[in-house]
């Protein structure tokens, strides 16, 4: 049986990094690998948002239960997956307790083979999160920093001018990151670069405050190339 107190351990350990504790707490207690917390989440999906894929691993080894989609595609187990959508499709586009989506998820996680697979089997690359991060797929990967999902994703029509917190636009995550590479890729994919935050800065001026001199032209020269056109 699971108490209160073990499944708050169990937590409280994953966020710490307490790889000691957490096994001594499943050879106890197996059953604990299944446990979600008060949000919903799974303590094998806790484990992934804190870095921890060794510790999710051992979780999953673990669990009595099958996993889920959000298990499956957050750890990029695409056999699961794949058994999961043959049996019902419309998982793909569902919503984890914590409101994401499996799409996002393997997104932000980099699991690029499982990403290809939602796409194809009919997952919406422009699903925004029901949460309070506004995160869509293609945000979620820039968050993560997985230059190939976010191509895939801009391929597959990807919105590259989406707004979520504070107003932000994929370009001015890449900007303030200084990502040359991907500030070129979403201009590509028609990226506003006049765009502006919530706070009033653009992807420019963002480059500008963390020192990104690259980004910085390269955001220019676009400007004065428009201006030409016009």
């Amino acid at each position: 049986m699971n108490t209160e107190e073990d499944v708050k351990t169990l937590f409280e350990s994953i966020a710490k990094g307490d790889s000691s504790k957490i096994e001594q707490l499943l050879q106890s207690n197996p059953a604990l690998a299944d446990v979600t917390n008060k949000q919903g989440v799974s303590a094998l999906v806790f484990a992934l948002y804190y870095g921890r894929a060794d510790l999710a691993q051992l979780l999953a080894t673990t669990k009595r239960k099958p996993l889920d989609i959000f298990e499956a595609s957050s750890l990029g187990n695409l056999d699961v997956v794949r058994q999961i959508l043959t049996k019902n499709q419309v998982l793909a586009n569902s919503f984890s307790p914590d409101g994401f989506t499996p799409l996002g998820l393997a997104s932000h996680l980099g699991r690029k083979e499982v990403v290809e697979y939602l796409v194809l089997s009919g997952a919406d690359v422009n699903t925004i999160s029901e949460n309070s991060t506004g995160f869509t797929a293609l945000t979620g990967a820039l968050a993560g920093g997985h230059k190939e999902i976010t191509r895939l994703l801009l391929q597959k029509g990807a919105d590259a001018n989406h707004r979520y917190e504070a107003g932000f636009s994929p370009i001015m995550t890449a900007a303030e990151g200084g990502d040359v590479e991907t500030v070129r890729l979403l201009l590509f994919f028609g990226a506003d670069p006049t765009a502006k935050a919530k706070d009033g800065r653009s992807a420019r001026s963002i480059a500008l405050e963390k020192g990104h001199r690259e980004v910085v032209e390269l955001l220019e020269k676009q400007q004065q190339s428009k201006v030409k056109g016009a």
